[in-house]
């Protein structure tokens, strides 16, 4: 039995060239057919086995999901893939030059990759706004915190994947957002929904429910999502509950100078798939999202797909979505304050029967098979034009 096993594992390497590099690894060849010729595409996304051993640990984020979802519609394609993270420079040695047909992805290793294959059609995979929109909406933020704190901070979010003119240097674009953020391009541009989680045991459950209960899912980037803007109404509201979810929640706000008060519950990470998840859910009727820049928030999405109402920015990627989510219509103090106050006051019957339409709707719109179907008919139509 052993020794079977054994070969298993040595057939199943003999089928993935591993290039080892540093910390990261490029995997080259993927759904290679040695009787054909195939066209050939680098994604330039997620590192292959780290997105395997993170899928077999938890469910912290859809991107991992969707990365294995594009190489598998890349099978279906009949390509032949190599994979890099879009971080990994040490990747760079690695690119072949005047090599593949395709190049799909975003960072550093996407557009080297451009360089060396000029004929290359360069799809950018935008997971954000656009640079120009996220720096100038972080630096106002990042403003208005110093105005009312008399404290600096840094650029957290804008600038890591993405840099100014990115869009431009591509030839076509994929985009998760709003597209109309990519019409001055002149590039063609595709949009796709990305997947919300859904735990498989959740039922929705009123009853637990109360109004004062709001729900943060995600802190990285504490003042771009507008994290310090809830601290500082929830110490003014201790009548409220704020359930913070996120590595490092406390840390993060400590490190804008915040300490919270006790009606901010530090939750930490919490896998969607946890019964953690699911005691929280059956609290909070509203998820609070005041972020200056999403491309759409799959915390928002997966929000929907539990009943619970989002209460996010304009101009994220979620503005046609009215029948199931609330809007701040500024991120100032007072009117965030005020949109909270008046959540608060809705009565619970429409609340209720929002929520069942909103996890209904997303239940069909958000789920990883739709995903897959979107991203299927744009590579489709890509490569069969």
């Amino acid at each position: 039995m052993k020794e079977e096993l054994k070969n298993k594992c040595k057939d199943l390497l003999k089928k993935v060239h591993l290039q080892k590099i540093g910390q990261e690894q490029m995997v080259a060849d993927l759904n290679r057919d040695c009787t054909a010729e195939q066209k050939r595409i680098l994604i330039c996304y997620l590192d292959y086995l780290r997105t395997i051993r993170e899928l077999n640990r938890n469910f912290g984020h859809t991107n991992r999901q969707e990365m294995m979802q594009i190489l598998k519609v890349c099978i279906e394609l009949n390509l032949r893939i190599d994979v890099c993270a879009c971080y990994d420079r040490n990747a760079i040695e690695e690119i072949r030059e005047n090599y593949y047909d395709y190049i799909l992805g975003f960072g550093d290793t996407f557009f080297y990759a451009k360089e060396k294959n000029p004929d290359a059609a360069a799809i950018l995979y935008t997971t954000e706004n656009p640079y120009r929109i996220s720096y100038e909406r972080e630096t106002e933020r990042l403003r208005y915190f110093t105005e009312r704190t008399g404290r600096t901070f840094h650029l957290e979010r804008t600038g890591v994947y993405y840099k100014k003119d990115d869009e431009k240097k591509a030839d076509r674009i994929i985009c998760l957002g709003e597209p109309s953020y990519f019409a001055d391009t002149g590039k063609p541009v595709d949009r796709v929904w990305p997947s919300a989680l859904k735990n498989p045991d959740f039922a929705l459950d009123f009853s637990r429910k109360k109004k004062t209960n709001f729900l943060v899912y995600g802190v990285d980037g504490f003042i771009h999502k507008g994290n310090d803007i809830l601290v500082e109404l929830f110490a003014k509201h201790p009548e409220w509950n704020l359930y913070l979810c996120g590595a490092r929640g406390a840390e993060k706000a400590e490190e804008a100078g915040y300490k919270l008060t006790e009606n901010v519950h530090v939750c930490g990470f919490v896998d969607t798939m946890s019964d953690q998840f699911n005691a929280i859910a059956e609290k909070c009727y509203y998820l609070l999202l005041p972020s200056c820049s999403e491309s759409p928030s799959t915390s928002a999405l997966t929000a929907l797909r539990h009943g619970i109402i989002p209460i996010v920015m304009k101009g994220n990627g979620l503005d046609e979505l009215g029948d199931y989510c609330r809007y701040f219509e500024d991120y100032h103090m007072e009117s965030i304050e005020q949109t909270i106050a008046e959540a608060v006051c809705v009565d619970e019957e429409v609340l209720q029967q929002q929520g069942r339409a909103a996890m209904e709707y997303a239940d069909e719109h958000y789920t990883l098979q739709e995903y897959t179907r979107q991203i299927k008919n744009i590579l489709g139509k890509i490569i069969f034009r």
